[in-house]
């Protein structure tokens, strides 16, 4: 399967660790539906309301032949009915959509009725720029008692995200970096929580009520300086919407543009 995808999808290469934490370590995996001579898989993905094919691919020597229709058909036959996503599958993801130099796979999604409902982006930070150490009263790495805490503020904001946030937990150290206000949580950003060991940010999230502050940007930075330490040269900011923040705060650039499909 390894084999085949790098072959298929060449701008999304995965090492075999990356592709088991995307298939077998889904929490809502089911199966992956493959060809007989293994010439091409699909995987559908169904968690709560949201219905989404997070892979298909077919080996380019193999394309043509009605095999990536079949795949697709049985990846959605799987799941309930309602509206189909493609590739949005968080939190445990590969890419938030289509990245649009996969041609032939925007018009065969296309061609098999998928509409184009919006599109966003991946950025790439440089990392080989200098970080200087950052410290403001309230900020601070997570640590193991503050989990509850940290679950709780995203149960009120942004419960989608606990899952990639409880994640980060287990890495060794905590890859998550939170601000205070005396015993009040006000931000959080981190890292690792998905796509383990790329290089991947976020998710990151500062109290509606108290943004301005300007602990967005250290916590940001705090956590680009570890993803330095661990020895990448570049971050991968996905799935952005406010991409001037990102640019403004660290020299972050547009480097991946996805076209987000529904049926």
């Amino acid at each position: 399967m390894l084999r085949l995808w790098n072959r298929s999808c060449p701008f999304d290469p995965m090492t075999l660790d990356l592709l088991r934490e995307k298939v077998w370590g889904d929490p809502d995996f089911q199966g992956a539906y493959v060809s007989q001579e293994l010439e091409g898989f699909s995987m559908a993905v169904h968690r709560e309301s949201k219905s989404t094919v997070k892979f298909l691919c077919v080996d380019p020597e193999s394309r043509r032949r009605g095999l990536g229709t079949a795949l697709l058909e049985t990846a959605e036959a799987s799941l309930p009915s309602g509206p189909i996503r493609i590739c949005e599958s968080n939190p445990n993801y590969l890419v938030p959509g289509v990245d649009v130099r996969y041609t032939t796979g925007l018009l065969f999604l296309e061609k098999r009725g998928y509409r184009k409902v919006g599109e966003t982006y991946n950025l790439h930070c440089d990392l080989r720029q200098a970080f200087p150490e950052e410290s403001r009263e309230g900020i601070r790495r997570a640590r193991p008692e503050d989990r509850s805490t940290v679950l709780a503020f995203l149960d009120q904001h942004w419960v989608g995200w606990k899952y990639e946030v409880g994640r980060m937990f287990e890495n060794d150290p905590i890859s998550l970096h939170l601000a205070f206000q005396e015993d009040r949580l006000l931000g959080f950003s981190g890292y690792d929580g998905n796509n383990l060991g790329t290089g991947w940010f976020g998710p990151m999230g500062t109290d509606p009520e108290k943004r301005g502050a300007g602990v967005g940007g250290i916590l940001l930075r705090r956590c680009l300086a570890d993803l330095k330490a661990q020895g990448h040269e570049q971050a991968i900011i996905p799935w952005v919407g406010p991409y001037g923040f990102y640019n403004k705060q660290c020299g972050a650039r547009i480097d991946r543009v996805f076209w987000r499909y529904q049926k």
